[in-house]
């Protein structure tokens, strides 16, 4: 990709739909066909409802989102930095999935999101190359979402007692044996691939097993 070691200051259109916006080489925003809304991704940091942060995305807002969101709740910006991190690296993920699509940059072009929380757009890319050997991996084992996985009766090799993370909890909770992978992806709301390598973690310990 070549925004890397770039100053450029816009948008990259790629394909038809989906985008990335720069600030002299920084990333701030990327989006794709199956991207959240922006104001959705905002609302996750409970700084402003949804409706009053679609106004501060809009067209008219004198102050760019992030900027304005920030300076309400500062005690929130550490919050937003990390949602608009895993929403921009979500999207590079799948942008660094082989294609034919057309490329195109309109220089000087601006998102009323603001490039408050820009990266460094090498370091962001590099940071989505490392998910996708990840998920190489992970595709090993979990070859697609309808895979179904269930609890193993007993902790492997004898162990007595095994450490679970917050989001490992969640996931477990939801395994029954019919219960596909897509589905744990939907009513946790969680990333694919948050959900896929925290699976994948659990399978390798033989934690779970398919059904």
């Amino acid at each position: 990709m070549s925004l890397a070691g770039s100053s450029a200051s816009g948008k990259l259109n790629v394909g038809a739909q989906s985008e990335i916006w720069t600030d002299a080489g920084r990333i701030y925003l990327v989006m794709t066909p199956s991207s959240p809304r922006v104001a959705d991704v905002l609302f996750g940091a409970n700084v402003a409802s949804v409706g009053r942060i679609a106004e501060l995305l809009s067209a008219d807002s004198t102050t760019p989102a992030a900027q304005a969101l920030a300076q309400m709740s500062p005690e929130a910006t550490p919050v937003l930095g990390r949602l608009l991190h895993e929403h921009n690296l979500n999207g590079l993920f799948e942008l660094l999935v082989p294609s034919t699509e057309d490329y195109s940059f309109t220089p000087g072009a601006t998102h009323p999101l603001g490039s408050r929380f820009s990266e460094l757009a090498e370091d962001l890319i590099n940071q989505a190359r490392q998910r996708l050997d990840i998920w190489r991996e992970i595709a090993v084992r979990i070859p697609n979402t309808d895979v179904a996985f269930k609890l193993s009766p007993e902790l492997p090799n004898k162990t007595q007692e095994k450490v679970i993370t917050a989001d490992e909890w969640r996931y477990l909770s939801l395994l029954d044996g019919k219960t596909s992978v897509a589905e744990v992806i939907t009513r946790t709301g969680s990333s694919a691939f948050r959900v896929c390598s925290a699976l994948y973690r659990l399978a390798l310990e033989d934690l779970i097993t398919e059904k």
